[in-house]
């Protein structure tokens, strides 16, 4: 795909995104949050086929001072030769009630995941337009009683989601890079729960400095804007808007280098 293509694609859909925010932003509930986390693809050699990807938040409300959630995944990646990647796994999220329109339970969220990077390098590695293919299928703890006090679920509600991630990062210093993507999360099966198909959005917006001259070990910092749309997160299915802070350690380390 040319970059052009991606370019309007990204710019319509944070069109779309932020004439959604002005139409329902009084409709929806509205917290103000901070993630602290990693997200780590490790290629067991460089210049290798094979790796791992770890990932791993802390999710806090009110910035920090009430636990909204945590969450984790581990999986393979293949590297292909042209630079994409594929992937599978696992996560498991861990969710507390954290606003007036959560479940008012703490309730996991199990996961099994596939996933394809499209990556397109321009000026040398300084330009990086990527697009994510995910799809997810999720166990959803839930209750037949919502005030029980009970560590016990009554039964597991199933959804496939499929999440489209376009993303683009611009290293305008050696070691300063600005990054923008957008996520759209859909649900698949939503028909058969007369549900809605939309899930959730993801905007993001923020900038990486590199802790290395490879730009393998990065510290990124930005601002996330995430609806949910009915999630099957919140009460009767109703809508949130979250404004959180994203502090992230991302890496591409390899675990053995090529012999020079």
């Amino acid at each position: 795909m040319k970059r052009i293509n991606i370019s309007k694609s990204l710019f319509i859909i944070v069109l779309m995104l932020f004439c959604s925010i002005k139409t329902n932003a009084q409709k929806m509930a509205q917290n103000v949050a901070a993630w602290v986390g990693y997200e780590m693809y490790l290629p067991f050699k460089e210049d290798g086929r094979w790796g791992l990807l770890l990932e791993g938040y802390s999710k806090g409300n009110q910035f920090v001072s009430e636990l909204q959630g945590s969450f984790y995944r581990a999986g393979a990646n293949y590297y292909l030769k042209n630079g994409n990647r594929l992937g599978a796994g696992f996560a498991y999220q861990w969710d507390l009630p954290y606003d007036e329109i959560s479940l008012p339970y703490n309730n996991p969220d199990y996961r099994i995941y596939e996933q394809f990077i499209w990556r397109i390098v321009k000026k040398e590695g300084n330009e990086v337009w990527s697009q994510r293919f995910r799809m997810e299928q999720r166990w959803l703890g839930r209750k037949d009683d919502p005030n029980s006090t009970s560590d016990h679920f009554d039964y597991y509600k199933f959804e496939n989601t499929f999440r489209y991630q376009v993303r683009y990062q611009l290293w305008f210093k050696p070691r300063w890079a600005a990054v923008v993507y957008d996520e759209l999360h859909i649900r698949t099966n939503a028909a058969s729960g007369n549900e809605n198909y939309l899930d959730q959005n993801r905007l993001y917006l923020g900038t990486a400095y590199s802790l290395d001259k490879r730009r393998e070990i990065r510290m990124e910092l930005g601002y996330m804007n995430q609806i949910f749309f009915k999630s099957p997160d919140t009460e009767s299915g109703l809508s949130r808007m979250n404004h959180t802070i994203r502090i992230t350690l991302t890496t591409d380390l390899p675990f053995k280098r090529k012999e020079n």
